[in-house]
C-alpha cells in the first residue's frame, strides 16, 4: 500500500484494522480519509503556568490559551501517513502521523522535536490513545520523563468530539484542549 489518496485504507483503517468499523460514524468519518479531510469546529485551550511549562509548549508549537477558538483541521495523506494541521485562530500546529514499523497496530506521531509511539485503543463509544513511547531530538526518554498525555476522540449526535492533554512531570500541564469539529463539504 503506497498511502497515496485512493490507493488503499487510509492510515487508521490499517492500523485499526477490523476494529476500525467499531467507531461511530463521526469518528469514522475523520479518520477514513483515502486522501484529504477537512473539518472545522470550536475549542478551548488551556496552557500551564509554569514558566519552563510556557517555554515547553513554545518550543513544541502549542497553541496560546483561549475560550471558544475557532479550530480548522485538515488531514491529508502523505506517504503512507498522514499530515495533521490544526489551525487554531491562525496559530498553526503540525504533525506527521505514520504506522510504527515492527509493532502491528501502533502510530507515531511527529510534531516539533517530538516523536511519540501511540496505542490507539478503539471502541464502540471512540478512540482514546495511550503513549508507548517518546523521543526528544531522537533522543529516547526514560518512562519517568515520559509527558502524562491523555488524548479521546468520541461522538456527541453527528460531531467529533476530542480532548488532548499534555503535561509534564515536575513541571505539570503544557497544553489541554477540547471541543467538537464537523467535516466540512467538499
Amino acid at each position: 500500500m503506497s498511502g497515496q489518496p485512493g490507493s488503499g485504507p487510509p492510515l487508521y483503517g490499517r492500523v485499526l484494522g477490523a476494529d476500525f468499523a467499531r467507531l461511530p460514524a463521526p469518528v469514522k468519518a475523520l479518520h477514513d480519509n483515502p486522501g484529504r479531510v477537512v473539518a472545522s469546529g470550536r475549542c478551548r485551550v488551556e496552557r500551564g503556568d509554569n514558566p519552563l511549562a510556557r517555554l515547553l509548549a513554545a518550543l513544541f508549537g502549542f497553541p496560546p490559551a483561549g475560550n471558544d477558538v475557532p479550530l480548522r483541521v485538515q488531514i491529508t495523506a502523505e506517504g503512507a501517513g498522514e499530515r495533521w494541521e490544526r489551525d487554531f485562530a491562525g496559530h498553526r500546529l503540525a504533525s506527521l502521523q505514520g504506522e510504527v514499523a515492527g509493532r502491528p497496530g501502533w502510530l507515531y506521531e511527529r510534531f516539533g522535536p517530538g516523536h511519540f509511539t501511540i496505542d490507539p485503543r478503539p471502541s464502540e463509544r471512540g478512540l482514546s490513545f495511550a503513549l508507548t513511547g517518546a523521543r526528544i531530538f531522537g533522543v529516547p526518554l526514560p518512562r519517568w520523563l515520559w509527558p502524562a498525555v491523555v488524548g479521546d476522540a468520541t461522538a456527541a449526535a453527528a460531531t467529533y468530539r476530542f480532548e488532548v492533554s499534555i503535561a509534564l512531570p515536575l513541571i505539570g500541564l503544557l497544553v489541554r484542549y477540547h471541543g467538537d469539529l464537523v467535516p466540512e463539504e467538499g
